[in-house]
């Protein structure tokens, strides 16, 4: 009975310790209770809440990951998009409203997850 006790007792503060990891993780993310991506070049860009920042690149790129379905994300982002301006010229296409200029907005599914992938 005492083996038992103790082999639960110490499941138990695995699984805490696995679960206080993990919270801690996300809060330490910058953008994952956040619905607003702070760009490298000072522009303030929307994100689906609960994505997790996975990483940032030549102040142009951003990656997140996120849980939530495809469809769901597909549908905030475009909700995001119908306030800008479609464009498309010799040199380049994409989305524009004031000085915010987003190429792609990209979301891409990994079967368990979905990756998002915004190109400014």
């Amino acid at each position: 009975m005492k083996k038992k006790i103790i082999i639960l007792i110490c499941i138990l503060i695995i699984v805490v310790g696995i679960v206080s990891f993990v919270l801690v993780k996300l809060h330490n993310n910058p953008t994952f209770y956040s619905e607003v991506y702070h760009g490298r070049g000072g522009h303030d860009i929307f994100i689906p809440k609960y994505s997790y920042l996975e990483s940032e690149c030549c102040f142009t790129a951003a990656n997140f990951y996120s849980f939530r379905s495809k469809k769901e994300l597909d549908k905030e982002i475009n909700n995001y998009l119908k306030d800008f301006e479609y464009f498309n010229d010799e040199s380049t296409y994409g989305y524009r409203k004031g000085n915010l200029f987003i190429q792609s907005y990209e979301v891409i599914d990994k079967t368990l997850y979905r990756k998002i992938v915004i190109t400014y």
